[in-house]
């Protein structure tokens, strides 16, 4: 009789601690799926406002943006590559290209806090071999724009680190003219963000 109540104690005892394992297991698993909510809720969130015009009577094509980060922590090593520039009707985009021997602009903006927007201006160039030039908006350069000879392409990438040390990026592509309708698509589906 002894043996019986032994064997059902232990029997009793396997069951209580196999359930224990399963609840301690269960209790792990809700701290990272809490944890892993918390970093999305709290981490910084980059993005760029967009112009929503670019204006072709100066003396260039001014591109005026806004960095911003509408998470709740600061995010930092700002970074990022552009390109804003003006392709003929035709001309493949060379998205997310912005490899050492192909032309681009960078931007630096370190840290950057939460609800302070960064203003940034830059400007339409063509970009050349070793020097890039301001592209000077006159009558031709209006009406092949008009004409949908020629379109303004502004795209880039920008990364940065959330406080818990996870790195992110922010991609964005805009433009103008009738020629950017052949690779609105495409456009469209560059912009885009990281999934962590």
């Amino acid at each position: 009789m002894k043996d019986a109540d032994h064997t059902q104690e232990s029997w009793h005892s396997g069951i209580a601690l196999a359930i224990a394992a399963l609840a301690l297991i269960a209790t792990f698993w809700q701290a990272c799926i809490v944890r892993q909510a918390m970093r999305v809720d709290q981490r910084a969130w980059v993005s760029i406002v967009i112009p929503t015009t670019f204006p072709l009577n100066g003396s260039s094509i001014p591109i005026v943006i806004q960095i911003q980060n509408t998470g709740k922590t600061p995010a930092t090593g700002v970074e990022g590559n552009y390109i804003a520039t003006v392709l003929k009707r035709g001309e493949k985009l060379a998205l997310d290209d912005f490899r050492i021997g192909h032309a681009h602009n960078k931007l630096y903006v370190g840290a950057l806090f939460p609800n302070s927007p960064v203003p940034m201006t830059s400007v339409v160039v063509r970009y050349g071999p070793s020097i890039s030039e301001s592209i000077v908006p006159d009558d031709a350069l209006r009406q092949d724009i008009a004409n949908g000879n020629r379109f303004i392409i502004f795209y880039g990438k920008i990364t940065y680190n959330d406080v818990f040390g996870a790195r992110h990026w922010t991609q964005f592509c805009t433009g103008t003219g009738v020629a950017m309708l052949e690779k609105l698509k495409e456009c469209i589906a560059y912009n885009d963000v990281d999934h962590n």
